[in-house]
């Protein structure tokens, strides 16, 4: 059988999980704690995210590290 789905997209690279080994102004994706898929990228130590899809009320802002990851979890 065989699936007719298209493939995620995910843009960027995988978030690491660790804020050392980041690039600034470049691209990565991470899944959220609800299942929605997201992107975000650092630029002058400030990161900037956005939901992929979905209809959340927060599917976007900016902050650091810690609030990134709290975006995450929700």
């Amino acid at each position: 059988m065989t699936s007719n789905a298209a493939p995620l997209f995910r843009p960027g690279k995988p978030l690491p999980g660790d804020p050392a080994g980041i690039q600034e102004r470049t691209i990565y994706h991470a899944q959220r704690k609800s299942g929605e898929w997201a992107t975000m990228t650092r630029e002058g130590g400030t990161w900037q995210w956005r939901q992929l899809h979905g209809q959340a009320a927060d599917e976007y802002g900016s902050g650091g590290w810690n609030d990134l990851q709290k975006w995450l979890a929700k």
